[in-house]
């Protein structure tokens, strides 16, 4: 959705939306958790769509707190005000702008004003560069800083579930998962994460159910 238009990607996955509405009917919870691609979904109006969009969702089973996050919170270069600019520039005009885009920046200071103090703001043409590069080649080098950082962001009695690096995992704790990605340039692909008993469970999707097995330390 970052570099198109909402309303047509949302069109042309109709077959799978309509799919997770469906299971809404037959008592199965639906929940949309938006990421640095799709932030401009929480603007929606939530009274009108039958899907939950949520920042971030907590769901407790028991003693346990499951945590769903995107990940983009633990990407450093990954700002907010300048990661929805993005989202809804690119997605209202469908990408037409898409190879401009970057030029305009310069002229942007009332967007750049509101920026933290810890972004720095003369380093937007360069991060901006990153930002159009693919997420395996952007994050190259990055990856282990941010798997690290969401692992220091667990708190006590909570398992953490995020996405964003296309790198999946299970901490060696068993508190920390990266769902990984369903991308096919990433190595796996088509991996998902299911929680059972207050552990996460790494699988891979296809026609034999396969549990990715490695614990990783962070």
């Amino acid at each position: 959705m970052w570099r198109r238009d909402a309303s047509g990607v949302f069109l042309e996955a109709h077959d799978t939306v309509r799919k997770l509405v469906a299971l809404q009917s037959k008592g199965v919870q639906v929940f949309y958790v938006a990421g640095n691609h799709d932030y401009h979904v929480l603007d929606l109006d939530k009274t009108k769509y039958p899907i939950q969009f949520s920042k971030d969702l907590s769901l407790t089973n028991g003693p346990v707190t499951y945590r769903f996050v995107h990940g983009y919170e633990f990407d450093p270069e990954q700002k907010v005000p300048f990661m929805a600019f993005l989202c809804r520039v690119m997605s209202d005009t469908g990408g037409a702008l898409e190879n401009h885009i970057w030029t305009d920046f310069n002229s942007l200071n009332s967007i750049f004003s509101k920026m933290e103090p810890s972004f720095d703001k003369t380093d937007i043409s360069a991060i901006s560069e990153r930002l159009h590069k693919r997420p395996e080649e952007r994050l190259q080098g990055s990856i282990d800083h941010i798997n690290s950082t969401a692992c220091k962001a667990v708190n006590p009695g909570e398992i953490l579930i995020f996405g964003h690096t296309h790198v999946p995992f299970v901490n060696k704790e068993e508190n920390v998962a990266n769902t990984g990605s369903w991308v096919k340039d990433s190595n796996p692909y088509d991996t998902y994460v299911e929680l059972t008993e207050g552990k996460p469970h790494l699988f891979t999707y296809g026609d034999q159910k396969k549990e990715i097995t490695e614990r990783r330390e962070y």
